[in-house]
């Protein structure tokens, strides 16, 4: 009868393995882009993205709205934890975007012209059914070249679309947007104005 009842206990747990979902995972990166006019003809390196260690994970975090609640979601989840998710999305982004290498493969002694980028995040929010909101500061470093270092700030936001899948393509849009801001700095050595999804909008140099 033991041996009858160990059997049956084993076999509900296979059967309860077997139904658990697997995750499901989003990405950060978008398909590739046609490369944008006037390259900045330097190469780009995509160096730090600093994501403060609550967010700092592959789970998707809600923010509930109340009193800083926050939910993790084990069943959505990104490709990566966060920081390495968004460092991965910047460099495809402007690489391709402005149709030049990443210096991430170069030798100092080989004195390459690029743009270090170096990125600190504040807020990566999820509402779900609502909005998603974004907020950075970096800092834009001529390296081998002359050229001007600017330190800025910026604040993205905009509506998402239904459940969770909503959420990853606004937080994509808002990754690409941000990314096109960097492009302008180094073509033109500014940044544009605060429009749109972009709700400020500073910059030092």
């Amino acid at each position: 009868m033991k041996a009858k009842l160990g059997v049956m206990v084993s076999s509900l747990l296979l059967v309860a393995c077997s139904t658990v979902p697997s995750p499901r995972f989003f990405s950060l990166v978008q398909e590739q882009q046609a490369p944008v006019a006037q390259a900045a003809n330097k190469a780009v390196l995509v160096q730090t993205v600093k994501v403060p260690a609550q967010l700092d994970r592959k789970q998707i975090v809600l923010d509930l709205g109340t009193a800083q609640e926050v939910q993790l979601l084990n069943d959505y989840q990104w490709a990566a934890a966060l920081s390495e998710e968004l460092q991965q999305a910047l460099s495809v982004n402007l690489t391709q975007g402005l149709g030049v290498p990443s210096a991430e493969m170069s030798r100092q002694e080989d004195r390459i012209p690029y743009w270090r980028i170096d990125v600190d995040v504040q807020r990566f929010e999820s509402k779900y059914g609502q909005s998603v909101r974004q907020e950075y500061s970096w800092r834009l470093s001529p390296v081998h070249f002359q050229g001007n270092t600017m330190l800025c700030r910026i604040t993205l936001q905009q509506p998402a679309g239904s459940g969770v899948e909503g959420l990853a393509l606004a937080h994509q849009e808002l990754v690409q947007r941000f990314s096109l801001v960097m492009m302008q700095q180094m073509q033109s050595g500014q940044a544009p104005q605060a429009e749109g999804v972009i709700q400020s909008l500073q910059c030092l140099s």
